[in-house]
């Protein structure tokens, strides 16, 4: 077993109490302790009749508990039994005092008081998750806040925004978590925490796809084609820029600050079916992205609006709803026709795989402009190496037959509008396939499932190249 004093732990207080969280659920709680179990990392309140351990997973953690746990994480519950005899700590229980006196001569942990450890005092999140950065050799102070802890949890994927610092954590809370963070990076290596401390292997390795490897593309709206029509266009291949350093075995999701004037920046995920919701999405009404303008075509728009508060990473692929910093003003054209296709298709693979999916979606503002000129999307799914899934493309924000002003959202109706429309509407008559943005699917226009297809949901288009990289073959018509 390697040697720890790399990863010496400083618990910092907190004099508040907080709320009680049991943000894990029944289902992931129980694996997760189960597979804690299984790995010798985790033991339960005691056993049942049949021998099976009784995990308690809703009871809330104490601090020696939390301790206790930490070390049994670490590998060190044994060494601590052996080599700790006493604690100065006059409130630690009996069962307790080598696992608590260890972790304070290691600097693992202090006291509330230079007598007392708080040991009956239940354990906040905030504690709990600086036990874990510091597993993985994250410094207090320079790479995170101990009053902060989630924010570098959540970035690292540990934790995924269910938790406020202050939080109290159940026994099922702490056991998720510390699953969680066998799987991640230790800081500055591409080594999870499994291996690198425990020395266990626990996942397959990872690793760019050598046409990503080999491509030095970087975007760059200059060699972004004028719009012509179609609502997006495929960039370098669909051939993503992703680097070995954004690869991870666990789901986040980061979206960047908006910037001086109120605009987004990039959001960057690593998607799994574990973040997609379970249930419907609540209005957006309140959220006003730059530029935004309530603005009506009722005669040119079918859905009557011209914009569409436009998320970044849709609400489908990581349940992200009311996030300023996801939402920018985008139009109907762009949320329908383009964006659409790609967030289904990204579902439809998290739907049907246990991999993860890299997520980047970039809007793009020029000059000081308040409305994006489109979207940069990449997408590559992580364990096959981008074989199930490699994206790279340009969504345009435009709406057919409006003129927008893209400095403050203001727009007009062409002259000939209704007359854009119509060729645009007749010209995918003479088009030899047709896309399903909502299932995922494509179809030569001349197969039913394509007659029976809502129109709302269509994208026509000519290029078979283009559509095989987006969507799946209709197994009816093999188009």
């Amino acid at each position: 077993m390697k040697k720890l004093l790399s990863i010496l732990l400083i618990c910092v207080l907190v004099l508040s109490a907080g709320s009680v969280c049991f943000a894990a659920n029944g289902t992931e709680a129980k694996q997760a302790a189960d597979t804690l179990y299984g790995l010798g990392l985790f033991t339960g309140t005691g056993t049942y009749k049949n021998g099976n351990p009784i995990y308690s997973l809703d009871r809330t953690l104490t601090r020696q508990e939390a301790i206790t746990m930490v070390l049994s994480l670490m590998g060190k519950t044994e060494e601590a039994r052996q080599t700790v005899s006493t604690t100065h700590f006059t409130d630690v229980d009996t069962w307790a005092i080598p696992y608590v006196g260890y972790a304070f001569r290691a600097g693992i942990t202090a006291g509330v008081s230079t007598d007392s450890f708080g040991a009956h005092r239940d354990v906040t999140a905030t504690e709990y998750l600086t036990f874990l950065l510091r597993c993985l050799s994250y410094e207090q102070g320079k790479d995170f806040r101990w009053d902060k802890a989630t924010v570098k949890t959540d970035w690292i994927g540990i934790t995924r925004g269910e938790y406020a610092d202050t939080d109290v954590l159940t026994r099922g809370d702490a056991v998720v978590v510390s699953e969680r963070a066998l799987h991640a990076f230790c800081k500055g290596t591409k080594t999870t925490f499994a291996e690198q401390v425990l020395g266990m292997k626990l996942d397959e390795p990872l690793s760019i796809p050598q046409k990503v490897a080999d491509s030095d593309y970087v975007f760059r709206m200059a060699d972004v084609p004028a719009y012509s029509g179609a609502p997006f266009v495929v960039l370098n291949a669909g051939i993503p820029s992703f680097s070995e350093d954004d690869l991870s075995y666990l789901s986040f999701e980061r979206y960047g600050d908006l910037d001086s004037k109120g605009r987004c920046t990039a959001a960057f995920a690593c998607l799994h079916s574990d973040l997609m919701p379970t249930g419907n999405r609540h209005s957006l009404w309140e959220i006003k992205p730059s530029g935004w303008k309530s603005t009506r075509y009722d005669d040119l728009i079918d859905d009557k609006y011209l914009y569409n508060r436009c998320h970044l990473i849709a609400y489908s692929l990581a349940g992200e709803e009311k996030n300023e910093k996801n939402l920018i003003t985008g139009t109907n054209s762009m949320n329908q026709d383009g964006m659409r296709g790609f967030e289904t298709r990204v579902a439809n693979y998290l739907n049907h795989s246990d991999n993860h999916v890299l997520y980047r979606s970039t809007p793009i503002f020029e000059g000081n402009n308040l409305v994006a000129t489109g979207v940069h999307l990449e997408a590559m799914s992580v364990e096959d190496g981008g074989e199930g899934l490699m994206l790279n493309a340009f969504i345009y924000n435009v709406q057919p037959g409006i003129e927008i002003d893209y400095r403050n959202g203001n727009s007009k109706a062409l002259p000939n509008a209704k007359e854009i429309i119509e060729n645009r509407q007749a010209a995918t008559e003479d088009t030899a396939y047709v896309a399903n943005t909502k299932t995922g699917k494509f179809h030569y226009t001349w197969c039913s499932a394509a007659q029976a297809m809502a129109e709302q949901n269509k994208y026509y288009s000519n290029d078979r190249d283009e559509l095989i990289e987006l969507f799946e073959p209709c197994k009816m018509c093999n188009p």
